[in-house]
């Protein structure tokens, strides 16, 4: 009987031991993750709430960076799901009215938090959402929210809420969408949802860029095309293997015009909110064998200082990447040298246009 009793013990500690070393992983396949409020969140624009939050930078390669770079910021509680947005725009306007917000300055958001062979289907259906939020009316600071047309019984809209701001160089966004509208879906720290965020700017006019965070234009007709994404505690540096590709996105390009000789450039975003985490960044370029070619260290820039939009640039020479013969890899160091995550360009539609 003394054995038994220890035996289960035994067994019992072991199992629990188990469960605390797996705590906090991400699941298989998530690319992003959301990361807990703080209490007594306010959706009235203003961002410091979102300071320690998850961070994917977007256009940080674009040429007119002063109208198109922006952050967006993940978190939840158990009431709700929270976005934030800031963005450099010397034009913030929405013109559109208040059923197609989507032509303007305006995110354009895909949501799931099915269970079972639903989740990330090809199509959309109860407890998936496909909707707009903006900061703007006209060319006046004014929060709205509305559904895609054809889908507005997706969700019974309870207590959702869009908050902005006008910035010096730009505009924040705040996104509240409560639990209460997906009543099949229990928040709690660990549970998987999908979701995809698309930036879309007008320069005072319609739309005439677009930018997808996780996925491309197909995640406007299925929600399979949406990355899935973990509810945690807070950003965690064994996160970064997985979702490093979102947190710090690169971009290559040959300039049109060069005064030496010719030279390409790597851009590679970098989160504001992780920024103290960040030590060194690396841009590889191997063959396509992956022979490493040349490895150039990344220099900091920060471009727009009131909102922490930085980026790390790095120059090679163009004989050293013949285009269709090589591959670009960027690395990611913490501050004691250590590598956090690995990174490679975008293969899908961007923009406007398709291909990449």
């Amino acid at each position: 009987m003394h054995y038994f009793k220890s035996r289960f013990i035994f067994l019992a500690s072991a199992c629990l031991l188990s469960s605390i070393c797996f705590a906090g992983e991400l699941a298989t396949g998530v690319r992003g993750i959301a990361t807990r409020a703080p209490k007594g969140m306010r959706i009235d624009g203003d961002l410091s709430e979102f300071k320690d939050a998850f961070c994917t930078p977007v256009e940080y390669h674009n040429a007119d960076l002063k109208n198109r770079a922006g952050q967006f910021f993940y978190m939840w509680d158990d009431e709700a799901f929270y976005a934030g947005l800031r963005t450099l725009d010397t034009k913030p306007a929405n013109f559109a009215d208040d059923g197609h917000l989507w032509e303007g300055d305006a995110v354009e958001w895909y949501f799931d938090t099915r269970r079972g062979d639903a989740f990330r289907g090809q199509d959309w259906g109860k407890g998936a959402v496909h909707c707009y939020w903006t900061g703007m009316k006209g060319t006046n600071v004014q929060a709205r929210f509305c559904l895609r047309p054809g889908y507005l019984d997706a969700i019974p809209k309870i207590g959702v809420e869009v908050g902005s701001r006008r910035t010096a160089n730009g505009l924040e966004v705040e996104f509240k969408l409560p639990w209460a509208n997906f009543p099949n879906f229990n928040a709690a720290v660990d549970a998987v949802i999908a979701l995809d965020a698309e930036l879309c700017y007008s320069d005072g006019a319609g739309r005439v860029n677009r930018s997808f965070v996780y996925g491309s234009p197909l995640s406007v007709t299925q929600p399979a095309s949406q990355a899935k994404i973990q509810l945690v505690e807070r950003v965690d540096d064994s996160f970064w293997r997985q979702c490093g590709p979102v947190m710090t996105p690169i971009h290559c390009d040959t300039a049109w015009a060069q005064k030496t000789r010719p030279m390409i450039t790597g851009v590679m975003g970098l989160p504001s909110t992780q920024k103290d985490k960040i030590g060194k960044t690396l841009f590889r370029i191997l063959d396509l064998q992956g022979k490493v070619l040349g490895e150039f260290e990344g220099r900091v820039e920060n471009f727009d200082p009131d909102g922490g939009f930085l980026r790390s640039v790095a120059h090679w020479p163009v004989e050293l990447a013949v285009p269709g013969a090589h591959e670009l890899l960027g690395i990611v160091f913490d501050t004691s040298g250590k590598e956090l995550s690995r990174v490679a360009p975008r293969l899908v539609s961007v923009n406007m246009n398709p291909g990449y």
